[in-house]
């Protein structure tokens, strides 16, 4: 599914920019990588997609088990988090899922699949 489309249901089904947590395409997010210094960098993809190449730095927590490891993975609310999974949905499900949570800095970015710079 292309992020248009994924951003289109999401405001279908009561998902708002304004209910926790922001949006930021891929470039968007390799410029922020370059100047923020605070943050998490959460794929949210299985641990096997993980392992087959991920964004430098950052670290897994898939989406299935989001609910179980927030808490202890994740333990400041505050923090700035940029989520991101393979195409798009799984992050915006996670992102979602986080600012329901009471996280106040999350930043859904979409799908690695945009992603243009290095992978480790």
């Amino acid at each position: 599914m292309n992020r248009d489309f994924m951003m289109m249901l999401g405001n279908m089904f009561g998902r708002k920019d304004n209910q926790g947590f922001s949006q930021s395409s891929m470039q968007e997010l390799a410029q922020r990588l370059q100047s923020e210094k605070d943050f998490i960098l959460l794929d949210v993809r299985t641990h096997e997609e993980f392992n087959e190449g991920h964004i430098p730095g950052a670290i897994c927590i898939p989406n299935e088990t989001i609910a179980s490891q927030a808490a202890s993975q994740l333990p400041n609310k505050e923090q700035l988090i940029f989520v991101y999974c393979h195409s798009g949905m799984r992050s915006m499900m996670s992102a979602n899922f986080l600012a329901s949570q009471g996280y106040t800095n999350v930043v859904e970015c979409g799908g690695i699949m945009d992603w243009h710079g290095n992978l480790e």
